[in-house]
């Protein structure tokens, strides 16, 4: 039986799932890529990985640019346990 992990978040819900890891001796999320398979809130807005590489408008809270999504103020985590979120940049939202 697979294990993964049930997340419900803006209006989604998504299965990720766990692979036992013997050296930490714990499950660990393994992440789809969502850059190859993209997932997007009924609103349009994509969920990321929150270690991908900022995009143009990537800005932390302060206005200084980041490094990566997780640290931008668009990225919205869709937990405290996992490291996935929503970006709620309207530049990168799908439209209808």
């Amino acid at each position: 039986m697979e294990k993964y992990r049930r997340y419900e978040f803006e209006g989604i819900e998504l299965e990720i799932p766990l692979r036992y890891d013997a050296f930490s001796r714990m499950y660990i999320e393994e992440y789809p890529d969502f850059a190859q398979n993209p997932v997007y809130t009924p609103e349009g807005y994509p969920v990321l990985f929150s270690g991908e590489d900022a995009c143009s408008a990537g800005r932390a809270d302060d206005g200084a640019a980041c490094s990566d999504c997780g640290g931008c103020r668009f990225y919205r985590p869709a937990d405290e346990r996992t490291w996935i979120g929503v970006c709620k940049w309207e530049g990168k939202r799908r439209k209808a």
